[in-house]
């Protein structure tokens, strides 16, 4: 899963103190679904630009015939919901969830896991594409998560 810390400017710890529990939570809630947008788009927007290149997997072994994707992993990519890590920060994913591919033994994490890093033994080269989203997509959804926070205050 792709992570990005967002950390609050001075302002916004500020108006953090003035609202109630319940209240902050939903905003956060709000404010963090909206800041994973962009993030979703980049990493959907960097899969397809290492997919022509597919691994197919034929009788539990992975191959790279070099045909087009069917799609289906990207179809995987997605946003989780916001929960209280153990800290009692909120979290919120982006990536694929542990599913295993019909007809296999692997999983749809383990897959781009491989592409990601790729793997010698199958003479897959590294292909990152959850690592880049990430660095291209950090000032935007900064900019969303405080743009939706703002609004949310504003209409208390």
């Amino acid at each position: 899963m792709a992570k990005v810390e967002i950390i609050f400017p001075k302002e916004l710890e500020a108006k953090f103190s003035t609202l109630s529990g319940v209240t902050t939570d939903r905003i956060v809630t709000l404010a963090l679904e909206e800041g994973a947008k962009p993030i979703k788009k980049a990493v959907l927007e960097a899969f397809d630009s290492v997919s022509p290149r597919p691994l197919i997997i034929r009788h539990k072994r992975m191959y790279n015939y070099g045909i087009r994707s069917t799609g289906d992993l990207r179809r995987h990519i997605g946003i989780t919901r916001v929960l209280l890590n153990r800290k009692g920060d909120h979290d919120i994913k982006i990536g694929v969830g542990q599913e295993i591919i019909p007809g296999t033994e692997i999983t749809y994490g383990r897959l781009v896991a491989l592409i990601e890093s790729g793997c010698k033994a199958h003479n897959q080269p590294p292909r990152p594409f959850m690592a880049k989203a990430k660095r291209a997509s950090k000032e935007a959804a900064n900019a969303a998560f405080i743009k939706k926070f703002n609004e949310e205050v504003e209409r208390l």
